[in-house]
């Protein structure tokens, strides 16, 4: 029998996506919300299963797609998706403190720390196995190997994620870059097949990433179509998106999803209204949001559009660049599936120099057609901080829209509130209109 205190975490991100659920079936909203707090959920549900019926449990990072440890019919436990659905009410405040109470530093990031002071007092699932990516920051590498630490049974495979581009028209492109991830991808699966004792069937390997490939090539259909003026998704669309691909990116419930936001985007392009429109409101300001949502705060988005007229047309954890895996034979699937590591949000943008964030940012800005820019600097990401100065400069001279710049922690709403938050929008979006 399963040890229950193990899932004291886990059970409070499902009463918390229940409860999402009934507020949206309350207010009748619409059923974007409703799908993706619907897959979330189903998402949650599913470890117990596992756990219940001894099927491998891999903690994963936010850098590490989830398709082969389907593809080996295991569950993907995402640490960090699980961290940041607690800062919904402050709900992983306490394991914060545990956290840093027991040794680990201020400094370090939120993401990893909630899930670290929960597993030190036993109220974190046990995983069997962690993979994770080395990206896209030192915070993220460090506080992997203290879970390393508590996880003492669980061993551990991490992809070394190169600091070079694979694009052969980068000046900083580098030949080997995809060959060497990909690689490592082909001897995770002998590591995955030799420890969990099961085999990876070819025939369920190729279906999990056809699933992939169609769920993205929707998602991309449908970020094409925000570009439309009016945007024809609410803000949050995006950020679902990833969080889609992250947990259930292979399974084929995200098709169905993906498809239905594309077509709702699509008609609305078609009859030319806006996702703000349903709900009485006028688009007014087009908004990239440069970095991390504020996760503490998830209606911050809908406060805007109701406020200002102000939509996020996209979101730096929501810019899905990865594209469909050429399925030509199994060399090209392990290159593609690189690729995807490669270009996971966040992790594309800060693991190599300055101009893999700055140039995605000036493409997002002019051909979303954004009117201005909002860069909330999480506090656990010094290296975006190093260039938050750059960034503003470059964006207000190239584009010429301007760029508001200000700190917070997306995770823990005690060094910035919401409050203060919404003081510094309110401030600058007045001055936008």
């Amino acid at each position: 029998m399963e040890n229950e205190k193990q899932f004291i975490l886990w059970d409070r991100i499902l009463q918390l996506y229940e409860m999402a659920l009934q507020l949206i079936d309350s207010m009748d909203e619409e059923r974007p919300a409703s799908k993706f707090a619907n897959m979330s959920f189903n998402y949650y549900k599913e470890l117990r299963k596992a756990k219940k019926e001894h099927k491998p449990v891999i903690m994963t990072n936010f850098c590490f797609p989830p398709e082969l440890v389907y593809a080996i019919d295991c569950y993907p436990m995402c640490q960090e998706i699980g961290s940041v659905a607690l800062s919904i009410a402050n709900a992983g405040l306490r394991y914060i403190d545990i956290a840093e109470e027991r040794g680990i530093d201020k400094a370090q990031c939120n993401a990893q720390k909630v899930w670290i002071g929960a597993s030190m007092v036993g109220e974190a699932p046990y995983p069997d196995y962690i993979i994770y990516g080395s990206q896209p920051c030192d915070s993220t590498n460090s506080q992997y190997q203290v879970l390393k630490e508590i996880y003492t049974k669980a061993p551990v495979f991490t992809i070394d994620v190169p600091y070079w581009s694979y694009e052969p028209g980068n000046k900083y492109y580098d030949p080997e870059t995809t060959p060497y991830i990909a690689k490592q991808l082909k001897n995770l699966v002998s590591w995955m097949e030799e420890r969990t004792d099961r085999q990876m069937e070819h025939d369920h390997f190729i279906k999990t990433v056809e699933n992939s490939n169609k769920t993205r090539e929707l998602i991309l259909e449908g970020m094409e179509l925000m570009k439309a003026v009016p945007a024809p998704l609410p803000s949050m669309s995006a950020l679902n998106n990833y969080s889609v691909l992250l947990t259930s990116g292979g399974l084929p419930g995200p098709i169905d999803y993906a498809e239905f936001m594309r077509d709702l985007a699509k008609e609305r392009v078609k009859q030319k209204t806006g996702a703000l429109e349903t709900r009485g409101l006028e688009e007014k300001i087009r908004v990239m949001w440069m970095y991390l949502p504020i996760f503490f705060d998830p209606l911050l988005f809908e406060w805007m559009e109701r406020k200002f007229g102000a939509v996020c047309v996209m979101d730096m954890m929501g810019y899905t660049m990865s594209q469909p895996i050429n399925m030509k034979n199994d060399e090209t699937i392990f290159e593609g599936l690189a690729k995807q590591i490669l270009d996971t949000p966040m992790g594309r943008q800060s693991r190599g120099p300055s101009e893999f964030y700055i140039d995605d940012l000036l493409r997002i800005g002019k051909e979303y057609k954004a009117d201005c820019a909002i860069y909330s600097g999480h506090m656990g990401c010094k290296h975006s901080h190093a260039m938050a100065v750059l960034m503003k400069e470059v964006i207000e001279k190239e584009i010429g829209i301007p760029c508001l710049t200000f700190e917070v922690d997306c995770i823990d709403s005690r060094p910035v509130t919401a409050r203060e938050v919404k003081r510094k929008l309110k401030l600058f979006l007045k001055s936008v209109v």
